[in-house]
């Protein structure tokens, strides 16, 4: 009998249609919501629930590879907020030899377990387990290139493994990012003592992570890495017993198995982590490959697999792997594993809590591990132990995150500025003020609701004033032609519905208002204010800025805007202002692929961030897109690793992008610009044709509304884009180092 069936057995719901008691379907709907947090084994280790933090690359280790408090407070978050297991981060095995960068956690020496067990101890408290993932990075040990060791590799390589195409970096980034590697690398092919020695410093981490009081160990065998080069006939040409055959390539794997279980005594849980494809890779690893891998590591003693994929880490490869943009993107692959191993499967990439209730549900994996999202939340799993999925804040898989890796700089995300300062931040957010004061919050933006979010969490009574009908400022906006955005205005909507807030929507605080209320200090967090280009025909019918777009898609009113438009134009926005339809992003999205109020040629003069989403959100709706960008990278707002995936995608689209372009004039139907990019420096003109053309540029600091406030007498702290333009991310931690600051 299937377990569904026990349970429905249990809860009576095997009666003849319609006879389930209400009470039995409320019981079983509920139980069916929780397999992500049923408890599980792995190897020896009891799980309390089956969701893990992934290991993710943070670089708060200190430069010897030490750990001190930040790296517990960090992996104490996690712990406090309920996953059932963490995973470190890439953690040197042979330290420092193998390291990507000097901030990786080292387990190479005894000197390093003081730090190890204050971790460990740290994650006990909270009823977690964790495991270390030990690593050899082998081509990609950007350390030993900069401290002059070679690479250890299986063999000498064939490929490049440089994309073509443009490379959609920033000078600053480049130069960061050839900082980071630590110049032109040289390669060691691994000799059979190289091989013994690589797997006797496994066995000798794995023996000091059970003295720690780890957990587990898992074996990074993907991404790339020693193993996974091994494993890869991509990049093992050997014709010994280590290469050939999948099972010759998977022999340093399972030895490595076989070792630690040896050295750190059989009891001890070890498990690895493998490829499932690599993607764009001529003669890669493939399913077949990696199922057959799985087969021949659980043989070896491995208590699990942990199921990823990779790719060319440059370009928009490595949002297909190992950062798969994709939801549930390698699902398919861990269900793919679990049919050919007994041994627990963990599945990872993008996936979101309901589809993992769903994966676990359907046997498709066992554990499933989520990365990008406890950095967003990680009190994730509490949030849904406890019946309160609407307070999870969600991951808007903008890769900040993953793309400081690239310049050895520390974590951070756009959504938690707590995350990566965990030691300065996470205890006082959870700390009442001593001395509570009266906060007015003028602008209802992202910078604006963190800033309520916060003060109302320590205990400041807080009012919030927002000028339009609808919280959200440039977030409504963003939430429509980007879905995940909308997911976070959502939750800053149902935060200011339960925190004790008072919230004022249409309508503008004064000075008077102020003084009324009785304010102590006053949050300016107005948003940004849009200068429309000096451009010739810029004031045209058919030309709309940011403000007139986003009028007219959200559902407020502005007579310039609806001015523009033929008489079924203005028909059209009124009837999806009255219906609701454009006060609701989800709504608008589906209805905009219907009716929205531009024609089909249409160029963005603008190609940064807001231009880009829009230029994408066009195309999706079938119409022709130009991109005009007067900078040399468009997108340069993005992080890099989105940045890749976005223009990818645009270019996929048939948008047209053009860097270097300054705008000569709008005419009647046409956008008339100069290109700057030719070597000889002579500008080359063209003319092409518009139906609309949308003003993505011209975003400026809005002090105004704070120098008008200060009339008031009352203190006045400035957040957001009133100081400066910092789009989500610049909004959302400075209205939260405001509050924090109260």
């Amino acid at each position: 009998m299937r377990r569904d069936d026990h349970i429905r057995q249990a809860y009576h719901l095997d009666r003849p249609r319609g006879q389930a008691r209400p009470q039995d379907l409320v019981w079983y709907a509920s139980y069916m919501l929780r397999p992500l947090l049923s408890p599980t084994r792995i190897g020896t280790v009891e799980l309390k629930n089956r969701i893990a933090m992934a290991p993710m690359g943070v670089e708060i280790v200190e430069a010897d590879g030490s750990i001190r408090e930040p790296v517990v407070a960090y992996y104490e978050e996690r712990a406090r907020g309920g996953a059932g297991l963490l995973i470190t981060e890439n953690t040197a095995a042979c330290y420092p030899r193998g390291a990507n960068t000097a901030n990786e956690i080292a387990v190479s020496d005894d000197r390093y377990l003081p730090g190890l067990r204050a971790l460990t101890a740290a994650v006990h408290r909270h009823d977690a387990k964790i495991a270390i993932q030990l690593a050899h990075h082998g081509k990609v040990g950007r350390f030993d290139t900069r401290e002059g060791r070679p690479l250890l590799m299986p063999s000498e390589p064939r490929q490049k493994g440089f994309p073509s195409g443009p490379l959609d970096l920033t000078i600053e980034e480049m130069t960061l990012m050839g900082k980071a590697a630590g110049g032109q690398p040289t390669i060691h092919v691994a000799t059979a003592a190289d091989i013994e020695a690589l797997i006797d410093d496994f066995a000798d981490a794995a023996l000091r992570a059970r003295r720690a009081g780890f957990d587990a160990v898992e074996i990074h065998a993907a991404h790339g890495y020693i193993f996974s080069e091994f494993l890869s006939p991509a990049w093992n040409f050997r014709n010994d017993a280590w290469g050939g055959s999948v099972e010759n390539r998977s022999r340093l794997l399972c030895d490595t198995i076989r070792a630690c279980k040896d050295r750190a005594g059989a009891d001890f849980t070890v498990w690895c982590r493998i490829d499932a494809a690599e993607f764009g890779v001529e003669n890669g690893i493939c399913l077949e490959d990696a199922q057959s891998t799985a087969e021949l590591a659980a043989a070896a003693g491995a208590d699990a697999i942990h199921v990823s994929a990779y790719a060319n880490p440059i370009g928009a490869g490595f949002t297909l792997g190992p950062i798969v943009h994709a939801e549930s993107g390698y699902v398919d692959f861990a269900a793919a594993v679990k049919e050919r191993v007994d041994v627990p499967v963990i599945a990872v990439g993008r996936i979101e809590p309901e589809a993992g209730d769903r994966i676990i549900a359907e046997g498709k994996a066992d554990v499933v591990s989520m990365g990008r999202k406890l950095l967003a939340d990680p009190e994730l799993p509490a949030k849904l132990a406890t019946s309160r999925p609407q307070d999870v804040r969600p991951c808007i898989y903008c890769y900040v995150c993953v793309a400081q890796p690239f310049f050895d700089r520390r974590v951070r995300c756009a959504v938690n500025p707590v995350t990566g300062l965990e030691l300065e931040r996470a205890a006082a957010t959870r700390t009442r003020s001593s001395a509570p004061r009266r906060v007015l919050i003028v602008g209802g933006g992202p910078a604006g609701m963190e800033a309520a979010r916060v003060a109302a969490l320590r205990g400041h009574e807080v009012a919030l004033y927002e000028k339009s009908a609808q919280l959200g400022g440039t977030l409504r906006f963003a939430a429509l032609v980007y879905e995940p955005n909308e997911r976070l205005l959502r939750w800053y909507e149902e935060q200011m519905r339960t925190l004790p807030i008072d919230v004022h929507t249409d309508c503008e605080a004064d000075a008077e208002t102020i003084r009324a209320w009785r304010a102590d200090v006053v949050i300016a967090a107005a948003g940004a204010r849009r200068v429309r280009p000096d451009v010739p025909g810029a004031d045209r019918d058919h030309v709309f800025d940011g403000n007139d777009l986003r009028a007219l898609l959200t559902g407020q009113d502005s007579e310039s805007a609806s001015g523009k438009l033929s008489l079924t134009g203005r028909l059209a926005v009124a009837a999806g202002r009255l219906t609701g339809i454009a006060a609701d992003p989800a709504r608008l999205r589906e209805a905009s692929r219907a009716y929205m109020p531009v024609g089909k040629r249409c160029v963005v003069i603008g190609g940064g961030l807001v231009g880009a989403e829009l230029a994408d959100f066009l195309a999706e709706r079938g119409r022709e897109v130009v991109v005009l960008e007067e900078g040399p990278v468009l997108a340069a707002e993005m992080a890099h690793p989105r940045r890749w995936r976005v223009l990818h995608e645009l270019r996929e689209a048939g948008v047209r992008l053009v860097s270097d372009a300054r705008v000569l004039d709008i005419g009647e139907d046409t956008v008339r610009f100069q290109v700057h990019d030719r070597p000889d420096g002579e500008p080359v003109e063209e003319t092409i044709p518009a139906d609309t053309v949308v003003l993505a540029t011209g975003l400026a600091s809005n002090d105004e509304a704070a120098h008008a406030l200060e009339a008031s007498g009352i203190p006045v702290l400035r957040v957001g884009d009133v100081g400066g333009v910092g789009y989500i991310e610049g909004a959302i931690h400075d209205g939260f180092r405001a509050a924090l600051e109260l």
